[in-house]
């Protein structure tokens, strides 16, 4: 019985916890989804608007890489989001990791989606994304972006329901045993 329960509970929390993921990223309308080229660059993002408040941001990256270790640094990004005045508003630099999906080394296709920034635009007009991208394991194919407009927040409830299951599936597992 406890060992059902378990389940049960550790499957709702990442059934929710996924669920929740995917509405944060898909929410709003896809205003502009653009190619970019070179590893680094600036493009305008023509006409954005307060009525469109708020916007985010998603960097795509398509790569390839020989997976080796059990973590493998597959590049390192730095992406900026400027009002028109030049301030920047978001941004997100960082270095991602791969990791092996089985025993002994391994070709990984991944293509990951990293939400950059979410802004209210506070003044209309042509907004600027500044990219750079640096492989270091991997192999880039593919660079993006899109922009979401009259995106949801976060739902915080469902998150805390998420990570309740987890931890009361934990509290079972441990004292189920007794």
């Amino acid at each position: 019985m406890y060992k059902f329960l378990v389940i049960i509970l550790f499957v709702l929390s990442v059934g929710v916890f996924g669920w929740t993921m995917h509405s944060y990223a898909t929410s709003g309308e896809e205003i502009v989804s653009k190619r970019l080229q070179g590893p680094s660059g600036e493009d305008v993002i023509v006409g954005l608007d307060k009525s469109m408040s708020p916007v985010r941001i998603i960097f795509n990256v398509k790569s390839e890489m020989h997976a080796q270790d059990t973590t493998n640094p597959a590049y390192k990004y730095d992406v900026k989001l400027l009002d028109p005045v030049g301030t920047i508003v978001g941004s997100e630099a960082r270095t991602q990791s791969e990791k092996k999906s089985d025993q002994g080394p391994s070709f990984e296709r991944n293509n990951q989606n990293h939400i950059i920034t979410t802004v209210n635009v506070d003044i209309d007009g042509d907004y600027r994304l500044q990219w750079k991208i640096s492989p270091k394991k991997a192999k880039i194919t593919g660079i993006g972006y899109s922009v979401r407009k009259n995106v949801e927040g976060m739902n915080i409830p469902f998150m805390l329901l998420a990570g309740g299951c987890f931890v009361l599936g934990w509290i079972v597992l441990i004292f189920g045993r007794r």
